[in-house]
């Protein structure tokens, strides 16, 4: 944590006011006594061992990974690890205690009993919080073992042993499939030395069998592949979304139309595509420019 570090910076700014305008020196007092509270302490605390744990979740899920029961098993880690936290309050207040002595932070004037009790109430209400959220969020996550299916990192593998539970847990979208025939087009999709060796992605094997007008051959492994790349298996994509809209909507872009903002969403999500439209084809930018121009302007 860098609350000292903080405080100091903002006790400086408010020393020297000749240096920043009146608004600022404000916001430095307000935030240096805000940091020099127990509670803020007890906060920053209370959220940063749990959000060490959740933001190794959120690193899995970011990697894509496709191996949904390893995903599975990093839920239920997780999950336990703020179940476990109850367990650990006391140790935790003993820790706040010495923290708060070695920042020199300011304590209310009632009993430090009854501010202990208030504390750990908090405290549980924190870690429900977050136990519902997990549950709300992932708790359906095992229906998506079907992805596994596609884990190209696994063809050999799984072309000795064909996992039927991940065929099974496509029962949602079974009426989009013929499941038999599914299981031998993976079945040849797993046995063949060449999409091994040469994809790595479900994406890639989706573009191999296009290149090698294979589409037709295989048009249930097709479909799944088609489905497994439009499905946001994790909050990542979602997440990346959000993070392109509050760069793109700003205050000053404010009247932004929904057309508009959807297209430079999808712009700043998919630049690595954009980017590789542009190396592959040199007057790419060129021809979506001259579309541009075309189109009538709106005053």
């Amino acid at each position: 944590m860098y609350q000292s570090d903080l405080r100091a910076v903002f006790r400086i700014m408010s020393e020297n006011p000749d240096s920043w305008d009146n608004d600022t020196i404000m916001m430095a007092a307000g935030y240096e006594r805000w940091l020099s509270k127990a509670s803020t302490c007890f906060l920053i605390m209370a959220y940063e061992g749990i959000f060490s744990e959740t933001d190794a979740l959120f690193r899995v899920f970011q990697t894509k990974v496709m191996d949904i029961g390893f995903c599975c098993a990093r839920i239920s880690d997780t999950t336990r690890f703020v179940e476990r936290q109850r367990q650990e309050f006391d140790r935790f207040y003993e820790r706040f205690e010495q923290k708060c002595a070695t920042l020199g932070t300011t304590d209310s004037d009632r009993s430090q009993m009854s501010v202990r009790d208030e504390r750990k109430r908090m405290f549980y209400n924190i870690l429900d919080n977050i136990s519902v959220q997990l549950k709300a969020r992932f708790d359906d996550f095992g229906e998506l073992a079907f992805l596994g299916l596609v884990d190209c990192a696994k063809f050999y593998e799984m072309s000795h042993h064909f996992d039927d539970a991940k065929l099974q847990s496509l029962s949602k979208y079974a009426r989009f499939f013929d499941v038999v025939r599914l299981k031998v087009d993976l079945i040849g999709l797993y046995s063949s030395q060449v999409v091994r060796d040469q994809c790595k992605s479900p994406g890639q094997l989706l573009s191999f069998l296009a290149q090698k007008d294979l589409m037709q051959t295989v048009p249930e492994a097709t479909k799944l592949l088609q489905l497994v790349l439009t499905i946001p298996a994790t909050t990542a994509s979602v997440e990346r979304s959000f993070s392109a809209l509050k760069r793109l909507k700003t205050y000053s872009r404010n009247r932004t139309d929904q057309g508009r903002l959807s297209s430079l969403a999808f712009i700043s999500i998919e630049t690595e595509r954009l980017l590789k439209l542009k190396e592959d084809k040199e007057d790419f930018y060129n021809k979506v420019t001259e579309i541009f121009v075309k189109k009538d302007r709106r005053m």
